[in-house]
């Protein structure tokens, strides 16, 4: 009916589902730009002779495309920071997944510890000795 056309209420609620409708599209395209990365890092992941994570890989191709200003930031800024914000409950599958492992974590247990201490010794030790010698 014409009464329903000027009601402000239909008006609104179409102005919201349009601004609704832009948000979804601007996630949709930083989304595309994220997923195209890494699409094309596990291509070349496949490609190499050597295994290497292809995520690792479109995680750096897409660290150059943003510094070489190849992808503008505003392309990828939104869905990056609804991953960002989501990113405990993307973890919860990896965990769940661990669950299966803790036997043989358990067994490894000092081992895994002794490791990431001589890690961590080792790597304070590094920067230290380069700090020093940076500043002579």
């Amino acid at each position: 009916p014409a009464s329903l056309v000027n009601c402000p209420f239909i008006h609104s609620f179409q102005v919201e589902a349009q601004v609704i409708a832009q948000r979804a599209l601007l996630y949709l395209r930083d989304f595309m730009v994220i997923v195209a990365c890494l699409l094309v890092g596990k291509t070349l992941a496949a490609i190499l002779p050597f295994a290497f994570p292809g995520s690792i890989i479109g995680m750096l191709l897409l660290f150059v495309l943003l510094s070489l200003q190849l992808v503008k930031l505003h392309w990828v800024e939104l869905g990056a920071g609804l991953l960002l914000r989501h990113m405990g409950v993307l973890f919860v599958p990896v965990a769940v997944g661990l669950v299966a492992w803790l036997e043989p974590l358990r067994q490894s247990f000092g081992l895994i510890m002794l490791c990431i201490v001589l890690g961590i010794v080792l790597i304070l030790g590094t920067v230290g000795r380069l700090y020093q010698r940076m500043n002579k």
